[in-house]
């Protein structure tokens, strides 16, 4: 019996490679199980997949090829736990402050990603974890006090609340230092981003908070270069710009829904929303449309490695883009869908 999968996450690792994490339909879907699947399509089987049970994948991210190493792609669940994998080798390590059981237990851990040559990890609460040659280190002293301020705080006694009291806590916990995404130029250069328009940039010294002028939740970026960042989130809010120079919207253009994923890719910029892929084109958005491709694709993801190909992971299946057509690559448990 062929059993469909739902796409969760996923990353490019090249040009012809997209690697995207699953999970069977037939499992619930907090069940502790991933099934990794390889889209190579220059190859003879355009679709293969190992399993990692007992774990449930929360991000994707590329370990680029560099002296000495070997790109890998790299799984992060959200207690820490972190594959680094390729034919030659699989690598696994915990980040052992990380999650809700781990030494400081913060909460789960949302995104992996190499920034510069160093991989770093960040989470709720204000994790944010750095690798460095002897393992995972935290390098979120400022953040990390900010979350356990806000998990200190005492939950209204439902005898005596008020509804001011209610609304307070509720803005409080909204503007807790919940971290969704992390990029930038190089190590000295990091943002995180998160809810209650939190943005942060750090230096390779100290975190600094960036007024955003918004209280959206932010829920991905790109960093184009050290002076172009984008950032995206609910209200289909986008905002672009660096620490230096201070951070623009370009326009908040989904009220009441999200951007879930952005990407700039040969100049132009892409949003992945769960109603669509959509191009910005000056104050506006167009949505684009091809073969299983429309506004109701539901985008999970969008990423590359170059301005050759664009990978766009919907919920059940996958395009690559070229900047004229979209190749689209049906999974063969997903017909149905």
């Amino acid at each position: 019996m062929v059993v469909p999968v739902k796409f969760v996450v996923a990353c490019a690792a090249a040009d012809e490679i997209f690697v995207i994490a699953t999970i069977p339909d037939e499992l619930p879907q907090d069940a502790e199980f991933t099934r990794l699947y390889y889209l190579c399509p220059e190859t003879e089987e355009v679709w293969h997949y190992r399993d990692w049970p007992n774990e449930q994948v929360v991000s994707l991210g590329l370990r680029r090829q560099r002296e000495g190493k070997r790109r890998a792609a790299c799984a992060l669940t959200g207690e820490g736990d972190v594959e680094i994998a390729n034919s030659a080798e699989e690598i696994y390590e915990k980040i052992s402050d990380a999650g809700l059981m781990g030494k400081r237990a913060l909460g789960a851990v949302t995104r992996i990603r190499e920034i510069g040559s160093t991989l770093f990890v960040c989470g709720n609460y204000g994790q944010v974890y750095r690798r460095d040659e002897i393992g995972w280190a935290p390098i979120d002293r400022e953040l990390a006090e900010l979350g356990k301020n806000a998990l200190s705080l005492p939950f209204p006694d439902a005898a005596s609340v008020s509804d001011d009291m209610l609304r307070q806590f509720t803005q409080s916990m909204r503007q807790a230092p919940n971290f969704n995404d992390i990029d930038g130029a190089n190590e000295t250069d990091v943002y995180v981003c998160g809810n209650g328009g939190n943005l942060f940039h750090y230096d390779g010294k100290a975190w600094a908070k960036i007024d955003t002028k918004t209280d959206a939740i932010l829920t991905a970026m790109h960093c184009i270069s050290a002076d172009e960042v984008l950032v995206v989130g609910e209200d289909g809010t986008v905002l672009i710009g660096n620490a230096r120079a201070g951070f623009r919207s370009l326009g908040e253009f989904f009220p009441g829904d999200y951007i879930w994923s952005v990407r700039s890719f040969q100049g132009k910029i892409y949003l992945g929303t769960l109603h669509g892929l959509y191009v910005l084109e000056g104050s506006r958005v167009r949505l684009l449309t091809g073969e299983k491709l429309d506004g109701k694709t539901q985008i999970i993801s969008l990423d590359s490695v170059s301005d050759n190909a664009l990978w766009i992971a919907t919920n059940r299946h996958a395009f690559r883009y070229d900047g004229n057509a979209f190749t689209f690559y049906q999974h063969g448990d997903n017909i149905a869908h």
